[in-house]
């Protein structure tokens, strides 16, 4: 049998791959727990390791699903034992849980292969442990005595409580979100979090045609569906397959969420324009802007090098903090402030964030979003345009940023995407619109 075809459970124990998966998976979820970004550890792992595509899927598929579901696989694991459990025990009861709950694969390979391990990663007594709890676990599951997770069952109260343990959240945020949604949208937002990410292209129109993005990447065997607003916008059910291809590698497409995309669509700058994206990153939403206008002076500013080394001309990268911009005042016609935030809109593809983020954060973030708004208007024209984009739908980040700088400022709020929508400000909420979630205000300077 070749692998990736048919039942990959038999390739896998064939080629004794379940022992890698425990001790990678582990090594992974040991790493994020020590405060590292699991993206990040995900590709450091993965260049040292010669890993087909379908394996790496899989360790990406069970380390994600474990930082996002770790708090109900605590819950589950109180119940059964009221010891102190070693972390690396813990970790690898949390991947066994995670395959037992979200998998295909049958619950009685998950223990066999789980008991195999940890006989030679900790010995018999700690394989009988984790023996003794899988099978209770799948037995309770079976017959309706311990909860689902992800599911609160009709009739039942949901609860602070409930809503926290069954959905995998922290109470402090589940009880922000219930004063300010209710309960009913709220568990909405809890389960839309919780659903693997959304993977957004966006087609450069101007080199290439949509039609032959969607002809080569269906012939890779990826399912496509067109974007929410945009015609630049493709969704696409798996990303390896992309990164792949001749179109990612000369940048005709681009990884980029449909939100993120219409905070960059937002700043309309104008043939001539000079224009500075404040906190480029990895300039994403500069090569948006870019394929706007050849006709643009374009500078990309960030405070990481290591994120500046990813852009390329003719968009000038500049080294610099968008707290104390090194430009003379009224010089841009146009700025971008995506500015650092909580990043609880993009949860779906960071789950380890909802654990590290506390309600101080918040307000934390607020302030500094201000403060680089003031640092940054000085150096915008009158009458130029500033976009203020987060990838978050916390007042204290959004609406609230806007209302104290209007104390301080004068300008104009206006629609920042008028072809698509008659409002002031746009938020995205991932729940309804199944992008991240997303704030983009456009101000004009009088």
């Amino acid at each position: 049998m070749k692998k990736g075809s048919g039942d990959w459970r038999i390739w896998l124990i064939n080629d004794n791959f379940w022992y890698t998966l425990r001790s990678s998976t582990v090594a992974i979820i040991d790493r994020v727990e020590a405060g590292h970004f699991l993206d990040e550890t995900l590709n450091r792992y993965f260049s040292g390791e010669d890993l087909s595509p379908l394996q790496k899927g899989l360790i990406h598929e069970i380390t994600s699903g474990v930082v996002r579901w770790k708090g109900y696989f605590d819950w589950v694991l109180s119940h059964y034992t009221k010891a102190d459990t070693k972390k690396h025990v813990r970790y690898l009861l949390w991947v066994s849980l995670y395959q037992v709950a979200f998998m295909r694969k049958a619950g009685y390979h998950v223990v066999k292969e789980a008991v195999e391990y940890a006989k030679k990663a900790h010995g018999q007594r700690v394989a009988g442990f984790i023996n003794a709890i899988l099978r209770r676990f799948m037995r309770d599951v079976e017959s309706g005595s311990i909860d689902r997770p992800g599911v609160v069952h009709p009739g039942r109260s949901a609860s602070l409580r409930t809503l926290s343990t069954l959905h995998s959240f922290p109470e402090w945020l589940v009880a922000r979100w219930l004063r300010r949604f209710g309960p009913s949208e709220t568990e909405k937002l809890l389960s839309a979090l919780n659903r693997p990410p959304v993977f957004t292209l966006r087609i450069d129109l101007k080199k290439v045609q949509k039609d032959e993005v969607i002809r080569t990447l269906e012939a890779k065997g990826v399912n496509v569906s067109p974007g929410i607003f945009l015609e630049s916008a493709l969704r696409v059910d798996k990303l390896a397959p992309v990164l792949d291809d001749m179109l990612f590698r000369e940048k005709l497409v681009h990884i980029q969420d449909e939100a993120s995309q219409l905070a960059g669509l937002s700043l309309q700058p104008e043939p001539g324009d000079l224009v500075l994206d404040a906190c480029a990153g990895l300039g994403t939403k500069t090569g948006q802007i870019a394929e706007a206008s050849d006709r643009l002076r374009l500078i990309a500013m960030d405070n990481s090098l290591a994120r500046l080394r990813s852009i390329s001309r003719p968009i000038h990268a500049l080294l610099a903090d968008a707290l104390a911009p090194p430009f003379r005042d009224e010089t841009f016609n146009a700025i971008l402030l995506d500015a650092p935030c909580s990043s609880f809109g993009i949860i779906r593809k960071h789950p380890e964030l909802k654990w590290r983020r506390k309600g101080e954060d918040i307000r934390h973030f607020g302030d500094r979003q201000l403060t680089m708004l003031r640092a940054l208007w000085d150096r915008l024209k009158t009458g130029g345009r500033l976009v203020y984009s987060v990838c978050s739908f916390e007042p204290e980040e959004t609406l609230d940023v806007v209302e104290r700088f209007r104390k301080e400022r004068k300008f104009v709020l206006e629609n920042p995407l008028p072809f698509l929508f008659n409002r002031d400000c746009f938020v995205s909420l991932p729940h309804e619109s199944n992008m991240d979630g997303f704030f983009i205000a456009r101000l004009r300077k009088l």
